[in-house]
């Protein structure tokens, strides 16, 4: 029996697959104690299908791949990582690959390579949520953990549908509610989803909106005296600027712009002042927003003017991907040092020159993936490595992304084919979870041990290895000694001895266990220059884009990502294709729309074609989810914006206006 954690969400779900190949939630895990969704059911019948089994090489993209060897294919990157300076070059990572992964990566390209000119798929789901909580609280992490949801009596989901996205959580807060009658739970959403079918309270909101709506919860809070002026003294700094900003929008001024009922707003407030421990999640529908930083400390703003943290409550951001707190904690983004450092910092990057022997890591953070796109376009990058992710489906503004993808020397670096395969001249297959050993951390800070349970298929190798393999051959043998995981885990954890993500206690034998106290913030010490958290004006940005609807994207319930892996299980693709929309039915009916009908979604030039689904989504909006993969036509991201948050740099991908035209009639 080999235990593992789920490579799908961020909870982290612990699992085990036995001597007969079957997987089953682990009861001895923190994050799911023994529960399990239908996603990692199927994981067993798919780890070989559409696999990648050799290194594939063309110079030229109008030919065809030839196989080559690994030597082939080191020499090839060591010929084009020499020819172009480390800032022609460009690595973009994923918070699906192992911690020993990312280090490694993040350590050749800021270590090594001396750029800072590497990004992760994390920039289009935490981004936002990172900058808010550094800005609050100064540090990354989680302020609490699932534990807390075992006595809450109050729920709010805003931006999040974890009914479909973070299954297992959900189930442990509706449990809650099963055994304490008093406990509510309540969605902000302009889709009446999965999780606020299952909701006490649905507030149906206008998309675009929730600073407004959070800032106007704060002016309740203020004006019927229910703000916890003794916590915002001893423990915060700040409150006086971000209550200004909130008065501008009492609660008739909020339900006007936001397109809810004043009531909904006082409820809210009512939460906040009187539960006796309030929870607050939420996910992309806060953070992938042109005001997505701003959304994240409005929210923040609430908890801290309620002094609700601890035993009072927790603001809970949801992380993505399975090892996306990982990620953070190696600090995989253009700004990111390992232990929570950042390379602006003069110490950090110090440290870590000494720490790994190298001397000019750059303090400047490199271009975010969405800035890198561009700066092919311009030739001013020329060399493009993805590592297990599909930036051809998942970025947005397709079209531009792929005339990038077109022109850049791309390598490509995964356990399966996918679209961004068709514009790659090298191929490396990697091994993927199960063909190699190594940590994750789920969303509430729990770092969880994989162990490998298959063999890689074919010639593929783990990340890491491919990584350490190239660096010695480029002459950084020493800063790259690595024969095993274990050896790179070690480092790591060395790294982060006496930070806030201390880990340096943990080893693969005494896992899982969390880093950090229940509550990261315990004594109410918060890492800032002035040692208080910090509230902060959620200033208001709503930019409108032309189109008949707001189009909404989002994720179906039983794949995941791009559908790399769980497409190619026919149990999970069942009611998820062919590619949908939902519409509203009274705005279908007024275009002549029935349900069942195909119909072309159209923004700036670009068309997809999707079957028209009835739900109770607002009036003026659709949604479609964005994982669809080009063998189901035209993904969703080809009519979304890549314009982005100011402080995040995240992408605005819940909000692109589009026309919807009925497919026979045009």
């Amino acid at each position: 029996m080999k235990r593992f954690q789920c490579p799908y969400c961020g909870v982290g779900c612990g699992l085990y697959i036995n001597e007969k190949g079957k997987v089953k939630g682990d009861f001895e895990h923190p994050a799911n104690l023994g529960d399990i969704c239908k996603k990692p059911l199927y994981l067993p019948k798919v780890l070989n299908r559409g696999r990648i089994a050799k290194p594939m090489y063309r110079e030229n993209k109008s030919h065809s791949f030839r196989e080559i060897s690994w030597e082939e294919a080191y020499e090839i990157l060591k010929e084009k990582l020499i020819s172009f300076s480390p800032d022609e070059t460009y690595f973009y990572l994923s918070g699906q690959l192992l911690t020993e992964d990312i280090y490694v990566a993040n350590k050749f390209v800021k270590g090594f390579l001396r750029t800072n000119n590497v990004d992760a798929n994390s920039r289009l789901c935490m981004a936002s949520a990172v900058t808010a909580y550094k800005l609050a609280f100064g540090s990354d992490g989680v302020p609490c953990t699932y534990e807390d949801v075992d006595d809450a009596d109050a729920f709010l989901f805003i931006g999040s549908n974890a009914a479909v996205a973070h299954p297992v959580l959900f189930k442990r807060v509706l449990k809650r509610r099963k055994e304490e009658e008093k406990v509510i739970i309540v969605t902000v959403d302009p889709l009446e989803t999965e999780t606020a079918k299952r909701s006490d309270v649905f507030i149906q909101i206008k998309a675009g909106t929730d600073t407004v709506f959070l800032n106007s919860v704060l002016y309740v809070l203020h004006k019927e005296g229910w703000i916890d002026y003794r916590f915002i003294y001893n423990y915060t700094e700040g409150f006086e600027e971000a209550l200004e900003v909130a008065m501008k929008f009492p609660p008739d001024v909020a339900a006007s712009i936001c397109s809810v009922k004043p009531e909904d707003v006082y409820l809210v407030a009512e939460l906040f002042a009187h539960s006796k421990k309030l929870i607050s999640f939420w996910c992309q529908g806060l953070n992938q927003s042109l005001n997505g930083t701003m959304k994240n400390l409005a929210l923040i703003n609430l908890h801290l003017a309620t002094g609700r943290l601890n035993e009072k409550g927790c603001p809970f951001s949801l992380t993505g991907q399975p090892n996306a707190m990982g990620g953070r904690e190696v600090g995989y983004l253009t700004n990111g040092l390992p232990g929570y450092r950042d390379v602006r910092n003069k110490a950090d990057r110090a440290f870590m020159e000494k720490f790994w022997g190298v001397k000019g890591i750059k303090k400047e953070p490199g271009p975010t993936i969405t800035e890198a796109i561009d700066m092919i376009l311009k030739d001013r990058i020329k060399f493009l490595w993805v590592v297990c992710t599909n930036p051809a489906v998942s970025l947005p503004n397709l079209e531009k992304v792929k005339r990038a993808l077109e022109k850049v020397f791309l390598v490509v670096q995964d356990a399966y084919w996918n679209d961004t395969c068709e514009f790659a001249n090298l191929i490396l297959p990697a091994a993927q979870l199960g063909e190699k050993e190594g940590v994750m951390t789920g969303s509430d800070r729990t770092v969880t041990f994989c162990e490998r349970f298959s063999e890689p298929f074919g010639e593929s190798k783990p990340d890491w290895l491919i990584f350490t393999e190239l660096a010695r051959k480029m002459g950084a043998e020493e800063l790259f000694p690595y024969s095993s995981p274990k050896e790179i885990f070690e480092e790591f954890k060395a790294s982060t001895k006496g930070r806030l993500c201390d880990m340096s206690n943990l080893s693969y034998e005494n896992l899982p266990a969390r880093w950090g106290k229940r509550w990261l913030y315990e004594d109410l010490k918060f890492p800032t220059e002035s040692g208080k958290a910090r509230f902060h004006p959620a200033r208001v940005d709503v930019a409108a884009e032309e189109g008949m609807f707001i189009l909404l994207t989002g994720r179906l319930k039983n794949n995941w990502h791009t559908m790399t892996r769980t497409g190619k299980s026919p149990e999970l693709l069942k009611g998820e294709i062919p590619p949908f929309v939902i519409m509203n039915p009274r705005d279908a009916e007024e275009l002549g729309i029935e349900e069942g009908e195909e119909v072309i979604l159209s923004a700036k030039g670009k068309e997809i074609t999707r079957v028209v689904r009835f739900g109770n989504v607002k009036r003026g909006h659709i949604f479609a989810p964005f994982g669809y993969p080009s063998e189901y036509g035209e993904p969703t991201n080809l009519l979304t914006s890549d314009r982005t948050d100011p402080y995040s740099k995240e992408p605005d991908l819940k909000y692109s206006g589009v026309d919807v035209f009925v497919k026979v009639n045009r």
